[in-house]
């Protein structure tokens, strides 16, 4: 049975409707802020165990996938000093307004690609990953039905003992009503196990938006 994918009722890759959705996100979910101070706190953590775990050398790599206009990149190198960041997003308009919010110092430690994490070879450019982050971004799919292939291709960007955040807008009474493009919490649970993620924790919710904390 085919899947129908859910239409969009905006342009992301348009500049206009790019700098709206940008002008709208913060004003309408404020307690954005809160999941991207756990990012960073849970960040923080991980990246100063890998320093005195192995080598002290290396860079902790994160990759935002669906990065947006950058409210989480700047948010993250301004109190992340010694990570590298990679931005993959399928909208040019997108990473222009990220960059827009950057110093130059924070750009050095940034690399933006262009990808459609829908399409078969969206992984063609990205290595490895201590860090994989998808905020408010997993329903652009268009349909839950691809999540469980999407899942198992992250799976295979992420380093051992790296962690993937999955954050975004549940199917509840009292959260999204369409279905087939967003997940009920158990269908999210079980999309991670599907692709062989075992330690999956729900570590929070706010009205309707979760966060799922996933190893392997």
């Amino acid at each position: 049975m085919s899947v129908q994918d859910v239409p969009s009722p905006i342009d992301l890759k348009n500049p206009q409707d790019a700098l709206q959705w940008a002008n709208e996100a913060n004003e309408k979910r404020p307690w954005r802020y809160e999941f991207f101070d756990y990012y960073v706190n849970l960040i923080q953590k991980a990246a100063k165990e890998k320093y005195y775990q192995t080598d002290q050398n290396a860079q902790f790599n994160i990759l935002e996938i669906g990065s947006g206009p950058g409210f989480f990149a700047k948010h993250l190198l301004t109190q992340c000093a010694d990570i590298e960041y990679t931005a993959l997003d399928f909208s040019d308009a997108m990473h222009e307004l990220s960059k827009s919010k950057l110093l130059s110092s924070e750009l050095d430690r940034v690399q933006y690609l262009i990808a459609d994490f829908k399409n078969e070879d969206w992984r063609d450019q990205l290595g490895q990953y201590d860090a994989i982050i998808i905020h408010q971004a997993l329903h652009e799919l268009r349909h839950k039905n691809y999540a469980n292939q999407f899942h198992q291709q992250v799976k295979t960007l992420l380093k051992r003992d790296a962690l993937y955040l999955v954050c975004d807008h549940i199917f509840a009474s009292d959260a999204m009503s369409n279905n087939d493009l967003y997940m009920s919490k158990h269908e999210h649970f079980q999309s991670l196990k599907y692709a062989g993620f075992t330690d999956i924790e729900l570590v929070k919710e706010i009205k309707g938006l979760c966060l799922f904390e996933c190893y392997l």
